[in-house]
């Protein structure tokens, strides 16, 4: 077997179990503060956000040092934080302690995805780079999918404070997949860690317009992804069409599989076709979307519109980071891509306020039908900044 192919066989394998660790917890994690620790609203929301809020602010440093230092260390580093923070979440009955906990789960979660997407780029040539990332990508979201799937089942057989436990052991289990690597992809900067911080030049040089517009798109897509289609979607869909959970659950199930295809073929594709071309088709199937889901009340038809919307959500999320990596120098790539998932986490703390606010200002029913269209005109916007993007040509 090819270095490269076992190297990158090794980082599915590990993301794969990270994801399906974050699975376990992401649906119960609310009812279990609010349930263990009888906790206030407020306090629920600070726990469930301080992990977004943390990973937003570790992504960029943990991508500069990623560039500084051998990036096995920082695998195994963040296994380590992710794994005490499940661990401590489990034996913990004070909320201060869980939130901690939670929070260096964050920076453990950060340090994988951000390195996993920079050393799977390293690893391929830019011609084969999206099919690859894609590939990576859609894997990781399997693993995640089957976790959350697992999780409302595991907590009702076992005790949903088991689900921590679990979490732990898949994460020594990818800890076990993670010290397996050996780094030989990376592209070390020359220089101590006293010259992590990045120079004037260095900056100048990896914040070019492709880096800059694809953080600024998904900046909008998270936005639009965890504030109106994980905020107020299930809203829209329960209390005012009416559906049930089991239904509710079916279209995010059709969202997950249209976002897993979109990560598998967008990828490929691109390297085929452009990213250019293939980002803009997927900004026109996430607009029309929006707009279909606008204007439906039918449970039958929301289904296919969903799907299309996970697509689009998936081209966007294979396609940015080949973009990206196309884009800079190897030596500065984990900055780059650290950057990237900073704009990126940014988009889905800021969502859930930005899209609350259309609904409460504009007010139920209206407000629903509004937030779609919102979205819809923020994906042309971001068409029209892909228009303008440049492709670097593919050696």
């Amino acid at each position: 077997m090819k270095p490269e192919s076992r190297e990158y066989l090794l980082m599915v394998g590990g993301g794969t179990l990270t994801m399906f660790a974050g699975g376990l917890i992401q649906p119960i994690f609310a009812p279990f503060v609010r349930k263990e620790f009888t906790a206030p609203i407020f306090l629920v929301g600070l726990a469930v956000s301080g992990y977004f809020v943390v990973r937003m602010l570790a992504e960029f440093p943990i991508g500069v040092l990623s560039d500084r230092i051998a990036l096995r260390k920082l695998l195994i580093a963040g296994r380590f934080f992710g794994i005490f923070g499940a661990l401590a979440s489990y034996l913990t009955n004070d909320i201060s302690v869980l939130i901690v906990a939670r929070a260096l789960w964050g920076v453990g979660d950060a340090s994988f995805f951000c390195i996993g997407m920079t050393y799977v780029a390293s690893l391929f040539p830019n011609k084969t780079r999206g099919r690859y990332l894609g590939i990576f990508q859609a894997v990781e979201l399997t693993g995640s999918f089957v976790g959350q799937t697992a999780a409302g089942f595991l907590a009702s057989s076992i005790g949903i404070r088991s689900n921590f436990l679990i979490s732990a052991a898949v994460g020594i289990a990818a800890l076990g997949v993670v010290l397996l690597v050996r780094g030989s992809g990376q592209v070390l900067k020359p220089g101590s860690l006293s010259s992590a911080l990045p120079s004037r030049a260095v900056l100048k040089e990896l914040l070019n317009r492709t880096l800059v517009a694809c953080c600024l798109i998904n900046f909008v897509c998270m936005m639009i992804n965890n504030g109106l289609m994980g905020t107020l979607l299930p809203l829209y869909a329960t209390e005012q069409l009416g559906f049930g959970l089991a239904g509710y659950g079916l279209l995010v199930s059709l969202s997950t599989a249209g976002n897993i295809s979109g990560n598998l073929f967008g990828g490929a594709l691109s390297d085929r076709l452009g990213r250019r071309g293939m980002l803009a088709a997927g900004f026109v199937v996430g607009a029309a979307s929006l707009v279909g889901l606008s204007l439906t009340q039918s449970f039958e038809w929301m289904l296919p519109l969903m799907f299309a919307n996970g697509l689009f959500w998936g081209i966007v999320y294979g396609v940015t980071p080949a973009f990206i990596a196309d884009s800079v120098p190897a030596e500065s790539r984990g900055m780059a891509i650290g950057t990237y998932r900073t704009f990126f986490d940014f988009g889905g703390v800021v969502g859930p306020i930005v899209y609350s606010s259309i609904l409460t200002v504009a007010g139920v029913p209206f407000g629903y039908t509004a937030a779609f269209y919102v979205g819809a005109g923020m994906l042309v916007l971001n068409l029209l900044l892909v228009l303008q993007l440049r492709e670097r040509p593919q050696p």
